[in-house]
């Protein structure tokens, strides 16, 4: 739809980039991949930045324990990588109430201030997935620096 939508110039004009994201859910990288690659269209494939928590979002929320504190209070413990369907849910609902707080969206009420406050480069070496789309995401970002220097001479 928002490709439709952008297609059909609802919006003031294309998108710099675009992210996708899905839940990995222990699929392998390549095949979420693949996934969003053909659910993309070809006009977009250049702007498009794909991300895969593996397996579920809220690992990611918890992947830097400092910044974590710092925010809620509580520093978390993520252990090994599990594939239940809500592990990570739980473990993100729970960290949040030993914090103190009550979690009314099972956790992501603090996804703002959990991303803002995060050192990414420590998240990264705790979870490969957040790693592969900040690298992603960089270097996308850089594309479009150079784009533009290049567009201005």
């Amino acid at each position: 739809m928002y490709q439709t939508l952008i297609e059909q110039r609802v919006f003031d004009g294309p998108p710099d980039l675009i992210v996708a994201a899905i839940d990995g859910n222990c699929a392998t990288f390549r095949k979420k991949r693949t996934e969003i690659a053909n659910a993309t269209r070809t006009a977009f494939e250049d702007r498009l930045v794909a991300a895969f928590p593996d397996p579920h979002v809220e690992r990611w929320y918890l992947a830097d324990p400092d910044s974590f504190h710092e925010i809620v209070g509580y520093r978390p413990s993520v252990g090994r990588r599990k594939c239940e369907r809500n592990h990570y849910k739980q473990l993100l609902a729970d960290a949040i109430r030993r914090g103190d707080y009550l979690p009314t969206l099972g956790g992501i009420e603090f996804a703002t201030e959990l991303v803002d406050a995060m050192d990414l480069y420590q998240a990264g070496k705790d979870d490969s997935s957040l790693r592969t789309f900040v690298d992603d995401l960089r270097s996308k970002f850089r594309g479009l620096d150079r784009s533009r220097d290049v567009g201005s001479v």
